[in-house]
């Protein structure tokens, strides 16, 4: 159940750097980073996973992991990343960042226009 259990947090971990490019030295870490880009309920099946590794280190309290629900949080996991497309979120801060840069501009434009047309020169 431990090596199991190590594989899918493995694949887990893989798959948060290669499609959210979340680094960390260990999925608490990654989970961490990651924040709230990932959905509310699968963070809480990140940390159900998080805890369950450490209770599968005891040998004794690892007869105690669910592993329906282990393999249920780890499937759903797996959908959800697999689904993710980094060129496109990466697009989409880009077009984000524009349009913030953009709303900017006119807005001080409209400030200084105003501020022209109240003194008398425009």
């Amino acid at each position: 159940m431990a090596h199991d259990l190590t594989q899918k947090i493995a694949e887990i971990r893989e798959l948060l750097e290669k499609q959210m490019r979340v680094k960390g030295r260990d999925l608490r870490q990654q989970t961490r980073r990651a924040g709230r880009r990932v959905p509310r309920k699968l963070r809480r099946d990140l940390t159900y996973l998080i805890e369950t590794e450490k209770i599968a280190r005891n040998p004794k309290l690892g007869r105690m992991v669910n592993e329906a629900k282990v393999a249920k949080a780890h499937a759903n996991l797996v959908r959800y990343l697999e689904g993710l497309n980094p060129r496109e979120a990466m697009w989409n801060s880009v077009l984000n960042i524009t349009a913030s840069i953009a709303l900017a501009l006119i807005v001080t434009f409209v400030v200084v226009l105003y501020v022209l047309v109240q003194r008398g020169y425009v």
